[in-house]
C-alpha cells in the first residue's frame, strides 16, 4: 500500500464496523455493519490487490478490531485506522485499553469517533461539541501517550458548525461517510461503509467504479457542500 500511496492522486476507503460475533448489545440497525471473518479476510485480499490505492478504517471500537482485524492486518503487512467511541472502552464487546495500546504498538492509526456516539451536529447545536471531542481525545492520549489529530463523524453526520469545530481544534483530517473517492491531500476523507451483504466481488466492483453507489458527478459535491454549509 505504501508504493501506490506515493503516487496515487485519489483515495478509496473502506471502512469497517463489527466481525464476527458482537460481545455487545447493538444499536437498532447497527447489525447490518457487521460482517463474517471470512468475507473480512477476502474483501482485505481484493482491496490489496486492487490498481487503486485503498485505505482501510473501523469505526466504534468493537473487541473484534483486536481480535480478527488486527492480525489480518499484520499478516498482510496492511495499515489501518481505528475511530473509537471512548465511553465504550473496557466494557463487554469493546476495545480494552490495553487493546487499544497494543493497535498504536503495532503501527496502527487511531482516531476519535466520539465520547457517547451522540451526533455532533446535533451536540454543536447545542453547544456541547467541544466538551465531547475534548473528553475523546483525553482518554485516548491518556492511553497512547499522544494527542488524536483525526476523527469520524459518529453516523456520518456533519455540517458547517461541525467543521469549524473540528478545524478549531487543528485535526488532520476528518473522515464522512459520503462515499466514493477522495482526494489523497484532502482534509475530509469520504469512506464506503462494508455492509453484510458485501462481498469481495461486490467490494472488486466498487474498487473498479468508486462513484457506482455515491452518485454521478457532480451531484456527490453538490451534496457535501450542502451538508458543509447547512
Amino acid at each position: 500500500m505504501t508504493a501506490k500511496a506515493v503516487t496515487a492522486p485519489r483515495v478509496i476507503t473502506l471502512n469497517f464496523h463489527g466481525i464476527g460475533e458482537p460481545g455487545r448489545e447493538l444499536e437498532p440497525g447497527e447489525e447490518r455493519f457487521w460482517i463474517t471473518p471470512e468475507n473480512y479476510h477476502r474483501i482485505l485480499d481484493v482491496a490489496l490487490a486492487h490498481r487503486r490505492y485503498v485505505e482501510f478504517t473501523f469505526d466504534d471500537g468493537n473487541e473484534s478490531d483486536h481480535s480478527i482485524g488486527l492480525p489480518a492486518l499484520l499478516e498482510r503487512r496492511a495499515h489501518a485506522r481505528f475511530f473509537i467511541i471512548t465511553d465504550r472502552i473496557d466494557t463487554p464487546g469493546s476495545l480494552s485499553s490495553a487493546q487499544i495500546l497494543e493497535l498504536a504498538q503495532a503501527g496502527m492509526g487511531l482516531g476519535t469517533h466520539g465520547a457517547s456516539h451522540r451526533p455532533w451536529t446535533e451536540l454543536a447545536r447545542i453547544g456541547e461539541l467541544r466538551c465531547e471531542l475534548l473528553t475523546s481525545t483525553g482518554a485516548l492520549q491518556q492511553i497512547v501517550g499522544r494527542p488524536t489529530r483525526h476523527a469520524a463523524f459518529p453516523q456520518g453526520l456533519y455540517d458547517r458548525a461541525v467543521l469549524s469545530e473540528l478545524r478549531a481544534h487543528d485535526f488532520l483530517r476528518v473522515y464522512s461517510v459520503d462515499e466514493g473517492w477522495a482526494r489523497a491531500g484532502s482534509w475530509m476523507r469520504t469512506r464506503y461503509s462494508v455492509i453484510r451483504t458485501d462481498t469481495a466481488e461486490s467490494i472488486r466492483r466498487l474498487l473498479d467504479s468508486p462513484n457506482r453507489t455515491a452518485g454521478r458527478w457532480p451531484m456527490r459535491p453538490i451534496k457535501q457542500a450542502v451538508k458543509r454549509w447547512r
